[in-house]
Order: structure tokens, then sequence, then C-alpha cells
């Protein structure tokens, strides 16, 4: 079966956040982290089929949605999980900020790496916890995530990583994850993987590794994040899960979860049933017109020395280093020659910018002219 990502499907007349923000304005909306791709049809169906029954009461999904996400690790990850394991999210973000509270006190700490995406350090601000950053060299090596991975004080408890990594859509492969345990083991850490861009390895001789899954010993001190949000645009239906094998922590959890936060979205439930069941030809058919947009944008950017580009293995997200412009704000300029892309500073850069090429070609070859015409401006 044939899928055609060379649509272009008109969202302006819809409640795009991605696209309302530039209506009325010749800029290309690349900056929010969903793509301009139609559904798979599975669940385009699916979804048509409930909305049919017309009755949208309070739903309880009797446990397809745990179920759903054990056969689903186990056919993409090999990674074998009990579906008692897992607890059903309406979405990641208000997660972080939960488990700062949850699971540090007061004067206790988290750590997570540097560029990364924002709410991992708005959380901690959020919940009134500290926060150390560790850098990593994003332009500076063929693997920057092979950080040096310092010592800690005794008040660190909670340490956050996200694999694929955003920005960057860097991977983390089996050494870089042992570490990542080997510290975590000598700190005695807490581990939130969030692993939403899991689904979107862009070399198909690739397979996500969880973090969870290297060890017993890091599935007990671990809570994985993973939704079909990214890999098959749900993001506006409000469904994930966390994977929480420790008895002990994924009961504590839940009763912070039950009190804090609302059930996820009935129809989010259909939809990434419909797509963990039935949607793995289109996901592997996005993953090929994903690849060749990758392909394209950096091959380009080589071309403009005034820019770096990370490659990234998974995902649909960019990273460009701008700094040898020597702009102020980045993003900014780049908005006055027509490219909305993300501002690099609420991750940790502000001389960077993240571009989405989850997008069709020919949208994505307008913006590849914007940002030629724009260096050519200097």
């Amino acid at each position: 079966m044939s899928f055609n990502f060379d649509e272009r499907v008109e969202r302006y007349h819809t409640d795009s956040e991605k696209w309302l923000k530039y209506r009325d304005r010749d800029i290309l909306p690349l900056w929010i982290a969903d793509t301009d791709f139609r559904v798979a049809p599975a669940i385009q169906e699916a979804l048509q089929q409930r909305v049919a029954h017309g009755v949208f009461g309070y739903a309880d999904d009797q446990g397809a949605l745990a179920r759903a996400t054990a056969q689903w690790a186990a056919s993409q990850y090999e990674w074998s999980i009990d579906p008692d394991w897992v607890v059903p999210l309406s979405g990641i973000k208000p997660i972080f900020s939960l488990l700062q509270e949850s699971l540090l006190s007061t004067d206790q700490a988290s750590v997570c790496t540097t560029p990364i995406y924002p709410p991992f350090t708005h959380s901690a601000r959020a919940a009134g916890r500290e926060q150390r950053l560790l850098p990593i060299p994003l332009f500076k090596n063929d693997n920057p995530l092979a950080m040096p991975l310092p010592a800690l004080m005794t008040q660190e408890r909670l340490l956050f990583i996200c694999n694929p990594h955003n920005p960057g859509g860097k991977r983390y492969d089996r050494e870089t994850l042992q570490r990542l345990a080997d510290y975590a083991d000598t700190y005695d850490l807490w581990v939130c993987s969030d692993e939403v861009h899991a689904d979107l390895q862009l070399d198909p001789h690739s397979r996500h590794i969880p973090f969870a899954s290297l060890s017993t010993r890091c599935e007990q001190r671990s809570i994985t994040l993973l939704s079909a949000a990214k890999a098959f645009n749900l993001a506006g239906l409000g469904c994930a899960v966390a994977i929480i094998p420790n008895d002990d922590l994924r009961a504590r959890l839940r009763r912070a979860i039950a009190q804090r936060l609302p059930v996820p979205n009935s129809l989010g439930v259909v939809a990434t049933l419909a797509a963990w069941q039935e949607g793995e030809a289109w996901l592997a058919a996005q993953r090929d017109y994903l690849r060749l947009n990758r392909d394209r944008l950096v091959a380009h950017i080589a071309t403009l020395p005034d820019l770096q580009v990370a490659t990234p293995d998974a995902g649909f997200l960019a990273w460009i280093d701008a700094s040898r412009l020597k702009l102020t704000d980045p993003q900014r300029w780049f908005e006055h020659h027509g490219l909305g892309l993300t501002g690099g500073a609420p991750f940790g850069d502000p001389q960077a910018v993240r571009l989405n090429f989850g997008c069709p070609r020919s949208r994505l070859d307008l913006a590849l002219t914007r940002l030629t015409s724009a260096i050519d401006s200097l």
C-alpha cells in the first residue's frame, strides 16, 4: 500500500498551533514538533468509527492500552514488559514536574543534559527544585553523547534523559546507555527516560534501545515515557504511557498521577491502539520519506559554511548552529527571511535554531531556498 506524504494539507483553517502562529504572514512554520502529514488510514478509520457512535462519556480502556504497549515494545524494541507496568497518561510534559515533586524533597535536585527539550528544565523551576545541567557538545565530535559525566553531590536523585535526544535527534547507542546506567548506579539515581521519538529511527538498520531494557537493575530504577504522538502525528489527542517496572515506585506515581492529571483522552486511546496495532507499514513509509528529507536538508546546509547541523539519527527535528552568523537573535532573523524556526535559547543555546523537516518535500525545498537567500543577504 502506498502513502502520499507529498500531499500539502491545508492547516491554516484548523486549530493548528503550528500554523496559526504565522497566519497571514509569509513565513513557513517549521517550528513546533508535529508533522504536516495526514495520519495513517487505519487511525483515521478507527477515529471515524468511534465518533460515529456519538457517545463520549467517562472511558475505561480495560487494559487495552497497556497490552498494546507491551506488544509494541516487544515487536519494535525487543523489550519484554509486563502490561501491569504500564501507567496511562494524558500527556508527557506534566510528568516532569510531577516526578520532581514526587521523588525529590525540596533540598534534592535532578540532573539533565543541555541543550535539552525545555520542559525538562522548566519542570525543576515549576516544582521548586534545583537542577544540574550537563553540557553535551552537539557539534564537536561524531558522538556528542559520549560526554564526560561529572561527580555529583549527595542531593541529586533523579536523572532525565531524552532518547533519541531532543534537540539534535541523536540516538543513544548501547555503550552510551550503559555509561548512563553505571552513572545512575553510582549515585543511586532514579532515571526518567523520555523516548517519545523512539519509533522514528531513520537508519533502516537501527533499532531503538530503551534505557530500561539494558538490565533488571535499569528496569527497577526507571520511568520510561512512550507515546504514539510524534511518530504517528497524534500530539493533539492527549495519550501517552509511563512504563514503571518497580512496584513501589509505580504505586507511588499512580497515586500522584490520579490526583494531579486527567485520564487519557478516549479518542487518543483509540488512535494510539490503531497506530500500534495497524500502523506499522505507514510508519515505515514515513521513516523512508523523512530520511530523504533529512539527507536533502543536511546536504544543503553543507553548502552553507556559516551554518552547521547535527545530522539527526531519528525524528524530524534538525538542530542548526548559527553562531557563525554572529546574530543577537537567529530565530527572529530567520523569521524576517520567511522561516519560522524554533529558537535555541529555551533549549540552552541561543545561537542555535531547530528546524522541523516533517513536511512535504516541496515545502522543504522552499525552506532551503529561503535559507540560502537569508545567508546570501549577509
